[in-house]
């Protein structure tokens, strides 16, 4: 593989993960089963991202996360002084 090809590939960064499942009542009446998803990555405090049981996916989940991960670095920290 050549170098160029290996300097194209984005690095990947290790996150850390914890799933829990949690009941949430619906406008219909019936509760339905909600993803949290809480996630660490270096350089930031935690987050987390939510998807309806049905839906969730480690590929739908990790596309989630990168996401999020994503808006988040953009947001630049406010400084105050005291």
């Amino acid at each position: 593989m050549s170098k160029l090809v290996e300097a194209e590939k984005p690095e990947a960064e290790e996150v850390k993960v914890r799933r829990s499942k949690i009941m949430v009542p619906t406008a219909e009446g019936e509760a339905e089963a909600m993803i949290y998803t809480t996630y660490t990555v270096k350089d930031l405090p935690p987050g987390l991202i939510t998807i309806p049981e049905k839906q969730w996916s480690e590929e739908a989940e990790a596309i989630l996360i990168k996401k999020d991960i994503q808006e988040r670095r953009k947001a630049k920290p406010t400084i105050i002084r005291l």
